[in-house]
């Protein structure tokens, strides 16, 4: 069972969904994730609750209390190969004008796939939502 932690502070810096937390004389980062960015995120100045799982380096909140007393419950993807899928996979790199090279190569995201589009040689990352996320030259 991951060790979880609660932390109350003063936001002194916002580092996109991530919250730097001042409060009884200690310093936590406090990291919401990608998705909760939005318009109701605490700014500098702005006084929060946070819960969530310990990392090395901060903490994954699952629960942010507001100044207001508002509660935000953040849920985080499970961790783990997702539920991509190789064949859908080829058929997007295909769809985008490569000529497939090799087998797709899972990786804990995404599918790394190898393939030739102009006589170009790319690396080609298609994340498990189905979306072509990256195309990298390579060197052959």
């Amino acid at each position: 069972m991951p060790k979880t932690a609660t932390a109350t502070g003063i936001v002194w810096a916002v580092f996109g969904h991530r919250l730097a937390l001042e409060g009884n004389g200690t310093r936590s980062l406090a990291d919401l994730g990608p998705k909760a960015v939005s318009e109701g995120m605490p700014r500098v100045g702005d006084t929060v609750t946070v819960e969530g799982e310990v990392t090395p380096c901060e903490i994954k909140v699952s629960r942010l209390v507001l100044a207001d007393g508002a509660v935000r419950i953040i849920a985080w993807p499970e961790k783990g190969h997702g539920k991509g899928d190789p064949d859908t996979a080829l058929r997007l790199v295909r769809d985008a004008g490569y000529r497939v090279e090799g087998p797709p190569v899972r990786k804990p995201r995404h599918f790394e796939i190898r393939g030739i589009r102009d006589g170009e040689t790319f690396e080609v990352h298609v994340h498990d939502d189905h979306g072509i996320r990256k195309e990298k030259r390579i060197a052959v």
